[in-house]
């Protein structure tokens, strides 16, 4: 991994979600492997959305599953 500044934001991004998506994603009943590859794929498709973009979008494919 690198520690250049654009990836060091990038895992705090993915993290900061993972963090507000915990509860809802146990209440799914997914794994936080299943979860991360989820946040992980949102972060990638929508890389200039907001937060709160991304984490409605990770929402909705928790709910359909991971692909």
């Amino acid at each position: 991994m690198s520690d250049d500044p654009e990836s060091t934001h990038e895992r705090a991004a993915i993290q900061h979600m993972m963090r507000r998506l915990d509860g809802f994603a146990r209440g799914l009943g997914l794994d936080e492997a299943a979860m991360r590859q989820i946040v992980e794929q949102v972060y990638a498709d929508m890389p200039v959305s907001s937060d709160e973009e991304r984490l409605d979008a990770a929402r909705q494919r928790m709910v359909i599953g991971p692909a």
